[in-house]
């Protein structure tokens, strides 16, 4: 299948004296980048975030306790001026 991607003309170039230099075409090169491109994709895992949770309010200073989330954002900036 034919199909067309706009590509810097240093990128080009690049992949032609590779392509000489390994005595195939530009377009295995580019064919091959991209099956390894994809390759690699396939075996990458998912990313998983991490759990940081805590305790909840428990956790949280005696003094913030019960405030309102209003209020702690208020709080957070009270040294800040």
């Amino acid at each position: 299948m034919k199909t067309t991607f706009d590509l810097p003309e240093a990128l080009v170039r690049a992949v032609k004296k590779l392509a000489r230099e390994r005595g195939t075409t530009a377009r295995a090169i580019v064919q091959q980048s991209l099956t390894r491109t994809l390759a690699e994709q396939d075996q990458t895992s998912p990313f998983v975030l991490k759990d940081a949770s805590t305790t909840g309010w428990q956790a949280m200073d005696p003094e913030f306790r019960g405030l309102s989330l209003h209020e702690l954002v208020l709080k957070s900036y009270d040294e800040r001026g």
